[in-house]
């Protein structure tokens, strides 16, 4: 009996743990990052509720949910070593390492701004952050910029803001183009005098099958201020020559934005939704639809979009799998609240749905944490098996590691996070 009794309270505590990390709730949040690495959509840090998150957390794509009762699980041992917000997350080309690059990078300790370093890196596999030694060109201070990853491992990143005074967040936007080899891990910068654009910010970048990187909407710097961009005016990257060039798109009219979010389709289609204006109201349409296939590139707003849309929102992701397009979390204009909702637009048929299903058949994947995606009855068996060893041998096993200038400070004060 007392067997049976140690055994049950074992196999509580096992399941209590595992559904503590199974069953996260994560707080509403805004200017975090999101990845998608084999099925599964991972957020990283952002801030929320007016308070810094150093979490990591993601939701299993194999899985069928609906948009009112999403199941999000934390990795346990993924916590970041730093806060940050409004930095820019780039999957390695084999899915085994996310890049999170610049971004308002504070120390955990002290909540004091720190930008020693600009580059974390998170192994997959392994569920540890490290500071990789970066070599070449310095690595410069920039926030609030959005990298992209060519096939050939090097990651382009333009433009951004640099936040030089902690106290007041004043600072300067840049309009120069690193770049970052994740093979050689060496950073560049790209000396390219010839059709440079205006410093730019808070833009959309889309890479494109031909190496063009398409820049959408954001902020430019036009001395002495900063003004939204227009988003018929197109910057172009050549990442086959380093050459700029620019478009002007065609098309429905498409209100300037900054701080939304994009998905690049497989027909060539740049799906834009959400923003706001320079002053934090709503923009119109929420959702427009670039096709690059077209010379020039031309705007479309589908009418199937404009039925049961989400709210106006800011400072969220977009992420693509398959057929959906998937939104996650952001600050909501028209009640004036962070967003913890979860949002699906069906590429298919340009419409929002409140189902997701996943494609079939179902692709294989690596677990990410030991136990985790497992269901509780075998969970239950394996605390058995477990348990019984322990009982034999008197020895419990276990493992510690788990395979697993102001530039609007008004931006800082929505988030809560312009102080220390």
């Amino acid at each position: 009996m007392h067997f049976l009794y140690d055994l049950f309270k074992f196999i509580f505590y096992t399941i209590f743990l595992i559904n503590s990390i199974l069953c996260y709730d994560p707080p509403q949040r805004i200017y975090h990052n999101g990845v998608i690495i084999n099925d599964r959509l991972l957020i990283i840090a952002g801030v929320k509720n007016f308070t810094q998150s150093p979490e990591l957390f993601y939701l299993d794509l194999l899985n069928s949910f609906d948009t009112s009762n999403v199941l999000w699980n934390l990795i346990h041992n993924g916590d970041l070593p730093i806060y940050t917000y409004g930095s820019t997350a780039i999957v390695s080309l084999d899915n085994s390492t996310i890049f999170l690059i610049g971004g308002y990078i504070k120390n955990k300790t002290t909540n004091d701004f720190d930008f020693s370093k600009q580059v974390y890196t998170y192994d997959y596999n392994t569920s540890i952050w490290t500071t990789p030694l970066i070599t070449g060109d310095n690595v410069p201070i920039r926030q609030q910029m959005t990298g992209v990853i060519k096939d050939s491992g090097i990651i382009y990143l333009f433009g951004g803001f640099n936040t030089s005074n902690s106290t007041t967040q004043g600072g300067t936007t840049y309009d120069e183009m690193n770049i970052l080899n994740t093979s050689s891990f060496i950073w560049k910068n790209l000396s390219i005098i010839n059709n440079r654009p205006l410093p730019s910010s808070d833009y959309s970048a889309s890479l494109l099958p031909n190496g063009i990187i398409v820049y959408v909407g954001g902020q430019e710097r036009q001395e002495p201020n900063d003004i939204l961009t227009k988003m018929k005016s197109i910057k172009l990257f050549d990442t086959n020559k380093d050459e700029w060039s620019y478009m002007e798109a065609i098309g429905d009219d498409v209100d300037p934005r900054w701080i939304f979010a994009s998905v690049l389709t497989p027909d060539g289609r740049i799906i834009i939704f959400g923003g706001c204006t320079y002053d934090f109201t709503s923009v119109s349409p929420n959702l427009a639809v670039l096709d690059t296939t077209k010379n020039p590139y031309e705007w479309s707003i589908p009418s199937n979009s404009k039925v049961n849309p989400p709210p106006s929102i800011y400072g969220h992701t977009a992420n693509l799998y398959y057929n959906y397009m998937i939104v996650t979390f952001g600050f909501d204009i028209d009640n004036q609240t962070f967003n913890s909702q979860v949002y699906l637009y069906d590429i298919r048929n340009n419409t929002w749905v409140t189902h997701f299903d996943p494609p079939s058949p179902t692709p294989s994947r690596k677990p990410l944490l030991i136990g985790l995606g497992i269901g509780i009855g075998v969970v239950v068996l394996i605390c058995i098996g477990i348990f019984v060893y322990y009982k034999r041998d008197r020895i419990l096993r276990i493992d510690g590691t788990v395979s697993d200038r102001i530039h609007n400070n008004k931006i800082l004060r929505i988030a809560g996070a312009g102080g220390n």
